[in-house]
């Protein structure tokens, strides 16, 4: 690490800059707020703000192991911009499965380069991870995935980059526990 005034005062602009556009971005949202819909499905245990009413389809999701499982995908797609949220059941295996969840983040790695990736848990034993990946075709890929209860839920856009609706949409995904409500293990960093 270099402490030299220089690169202190460019990393503390960066910081700044970057605080900014997001807050910016995050502004910009709450102006089409009032159009957008917070979609909850307590059946599938995951709640996203999107903006419409999803279509649906039925998957099949490879895990890590090679085993071909049943997943559902709820979508909507505006043009080329897609906003997906993936749930995929695993029973064979754990709860929650660190393995799996780096087995899809390693899938969606292959798109692009990656631009940001952290690895955290949403709550204590629930494992969760983040990417922002440049793809190839110019777009943007954001995806926030987490793994609780045998589900492997995954919330991914594809858009142009700094679209605020796919900015709201990955980082609006909250998991919701056996009665429909915000997840909170009782143990810290959940809601509530």
């Amino acid at each position: 690490m270099n402490l030299d005034g220089g690169n202190v005062m460019s990393s503390t602009l960066t910081l700044r800059v970057f605080i900014f556009a997001s807050f910016a971005a995050l502004l910009s949202g709450a102006a089409f707020a009032k159009d957008d819909i917070r979609y909850r499905n307590n059946e599938h245990r995951f709640a996203v703000i999107f903006l419409g009413q999803p279509m649906q389809r039925d998957i099949t999701y490879t895990t890590n192991k090679g085993a071909m499982v049943p997943a559902k995908q709820f979508y909507i797609e505006q043009g080329t911009d897609q906003f997906i949220v993936t749930v995929v059941k695993v029973t064979d295996g754990p709860t929650a499965d660190d393995a799996l969840v780096e087995h899809a983040a390693e899938r969606l790695r292959q798109r692009g380069e990656v631009k940001f990736g952290y690895k955290y848990n949403y709550d204590p034993g629930v494992p969760a991870l983040q990417l922002n990946i440049a793809e190839r075709n110019g777009r943007q890929l954001r995806v926030s995935m987490y793994m609780l209860d045998h589900r492997l839920v995954i919330a991914e856009t594809s858009a142009t980059p700094g679209n605020s609706a796919a900015l709201q949409f990955e980082q609006s995904i909250t998991l919701l526990d056996a009665r429909g409500e915000d997840l909170d293990t009782g143990q810290g960093n959940g809601p509530g």
